[in-house]
């Protein structure tokens, strides 16, 4: 039997032994949470991508998905980046509310094609007055001093360019009738302003029709149809793009009208390039619409990674006539 000196010794060693086994097992546990905690950290700082938000006015714009093509190629090149792409449907109230979703989002930068020049201000404010870069593509912003830079192309340039080998055609007289783009958007104010200085020069060149047709193709067959059934004498339809042109020449067909009309637009969409080669469309004006893809997303990763960016990223618009078919064609390949 154990003296009661022998049992509180006992007693005591036992308690040390206990608490000599707690403390290590504390101490296991807390390096392990700081450890845990650090490569989750770790992880977060490793696995966290970029964001990237990319506003584009409508999915359904045939040249709008060519640039939406060409940025997503370019996108591949960084897996490190997330992108993401937002339809605004041609609706300015939509894409200030995706803007707004974005800066509450924090993303770490916006490449917006704006609805509306006019109804972006506010968004591009907003989203300059939360310190996250902006890169318009394809129509400059009215504050485009708030942008890093615009990536994309002369519109007044493309005007000039659609009339002055329209005019050539016509040999500098005729009537002719503009299906111009949505009333307010950066490229039909642009555009027209460079139609209308071009005209200056050719006084026996009479506009005796003008009107928008929204950019769509099934608005303008509607207009040229209306246009087609009336006493209107035309000659030659200029539209601001592709589509619309492509809608008057059917309409031009549906009226019998086709081989009488000098028709041209703008873009030199795939399909565009087909109806000028089968000498149905007189001529298009090349808009590198991948190029301007390809060009923003590059924009906006050296923004990111805090290299120089210079203001403009100028992507110049050719004239492509039917000889140039092919290699126009080529750069969709």
């Amino acid at each position: 039997m154990k003296s009661k000196k022998g049992r509180l010794l006992t007693i005591i060693a036992w308690a040390l032994i206990a608490l000599m086994l707690m403390v290590g097992c504390s101490t296991d546990d807390t390096s392990s949470t700081t450890q845990n905690g650090e490569a989750s950290s770790d992880n977060n700082e490793q696995g966290e991508k970029k964001k990237v938000g990319v506003l584009i006015a409508d999915f359904s714009d045939q040249f709008q998905v060519y640039m939406m093509d060409g940025m997503k190629e370019e996108a591949e090149k960084y897996p490190d980046i997330e992108f993401s792409f937002q339809d605004a449907k041609y609706d300015a109230n939509t894409q200030m509310s995706q803007m707004e979703n974005m800066v509450a989002e924090g993303v770490d930068a916006v490449i917006v094609m704006p609805v509306d020049v006019q109804a972006a201000v506010p968004m591009i404010d907003k989203a300059a007055g939360a310190n996250i870069p902006i890169i318009s593509v394809n129509r400059k912003l009215l504050n485009q001093e708030k942008a890093v830079t615009y990536v994309g192309s002369d519109s007044v340039e493309s005007g000039r360019i659609l009339m002055s080998h329209m005019a050539e055609l016509l040999d500098g007289k005729g009537n002719i009738a503009i299906l111009e783009g949505t009333q307010g958007h950066e490229p039909q104010i642009n555009r027209q302003k460079g139609i209308e200085e071009v005209l200056e020069e050719y006084p026996d060149i009479k506009v005796v029709a003008d009107q928008s047709a929204d950019w769509y193709r099934d608005k303008a067959m509607t207009v040229a149809e209306s246009w087609f059934q009336s006493t209107l004498d035309i000659d030659a339809i200029v539209a601001h793009n592709d589509e619309m042109a492509i809608g008057a020449l059917l309409a031009a067909k549906d009226a019998g009208k086709a081989g009488d009309i000098l028709i041209a637009g703008i873009d030199a969409t795939p399909e565009a390039l087909d109806y000028v080669e089968k000498g149905e469309l007189a001529f298009t004006v090349f808009q590198d619409a991948k190029g301007q893809g390809r060009g923003a997303i590059d924009a906006a990763v050296k923004v990111l990674n805090g290299e120089p960016v210079e203001k403009e990223i100028i992507i110049p618009y050719e004239l492509v006539t039917k000889d140039k078919v092919a290699e126009y064609r080529a750069k969709y390949e």
